[in-house]
């Protein structure tokens, strides 16, 4: 199922690019949010450490020259670096949230920058939400070829 949600996703992306103009957070984004839409805890870490990658990456370039690929990887690399501090707290605060500690992990460790990226191009709302349509699509796709037989119920 992992490898039909990230290739529905990433023609999904492509879609929504070519008809709205919207490009849903990255190729491999709407694949990788669809396999968790069953967390929304998950999501909301998700899309709040990419809300502060572009935050951190925005306060960054008042001192450092990026736009292109240097803005892209400062993107990548500090949604990297949310992800590990997320972790890291979650590590040591865990133990008191209890259950609901193990919901609020961030999807991946692209993710967020990639999220970020887009965010910083098209808004962060618009961004979410197409992000978020293009997983819900892509979660039911699946879950009807599963129903179905077609992925042979993986």
């Amino acid at each position: 199922m992992i490898e039909f949600a990230v290739g529905l996703g990433i023609a999904l992306n492509l879609l929504s690019l070519e008809l709205l103009g919207l490009s849903a957070g990255g190729m491999v984004v709407p694949g990788y949010l669809a396999l968790f839409l069953d967390r929304p805890g998950r999501l909301a870490a998700t899309l709040a450490a990419a809300a502060v990658t572009l935050g951190a990456v925005r306060f960054l370039s008042r001192w450092v020259i990026l736009y292109g690929r240097r803005k892209y990887a400062a993107m990548i690399l500090v949604g990297f670096l949310a992800n590990l501090v997320v972790d890291e707290a979650l590590m040591r605060v865990g133990p008191w949230l209890g259950p609901a500690g193990a919901e609020l992990r961030v999807i991946g460790y692209i993710v967020p920058g990639l999220l970020a990226n887009e965010m910083h191009d098209q808004g962060i709302v618009s961004t979410a939400a197409i992000a978020l349509i293009c997983a819900v699509i892509v979660r039911a796709a699946a879950t009807v070829l599963i129903r179905f037989g077609v992925l042979g119920g993986v």
